[in-house]
């Protein structure tokens, strides 16, 4: 089923976010919005965890919606994102395709675990 969760943890300053399946137009705003209303909670330099491993390639219509996310993580502060990929191959190409100047460190991941480990060596390496 198609579907998203995005959620600031203001303690940890991180953005968690999770898409499902194939979103629609509707559901890629929605999307996009939350990312501006949770983003803003956070302070700037905060850390993104994006699980697209459970993503499904959207139209090109609902694509652009991908670069207004990158944009607004861009302009609200974000300074690394890891996006956990799975066995998500196509999903992962769309999202390096659209977008490709996020302005903040992104690498991929695996799993939650690794991606965790990612963002541990990105704080130890600014400290």
């Amino acid at each position: 089923m198609a579907g998203f969760d995005i959620e600031a943890d203001v303690a940890a300053n991180r953005l968690n976010m999770e898409l499902r399946g194939s979103l629609d137009e509707t559901q890629a705003e929605a999307a996009v919005d939350a990312v501006d209303t949770e983003s803003r909670k956070l302070s700037p330099g905060f850390e993104v965890v994006n699980d697209i491993s459970g993503f499904k390639p959207l139209s090109q219509d609902v694509a652009a919606a991908i670069g207004e996310g990158k944009q607004i993580l861009a302009e609200n502060g974000a300074g690394a994102l890891v996006r956990i990929t799975g066995e998500s191959v196509v999903g992962t190409m769309q999202f390096k395709r659209v977008g490709d100047r996020e302005g903040y460190h992104v690498a991929e991941a695996e799993s939650h675990a690794e991606a965790e480990d990612l963002l541990a060596g990105l704080d130890a390496g600014s400290a």
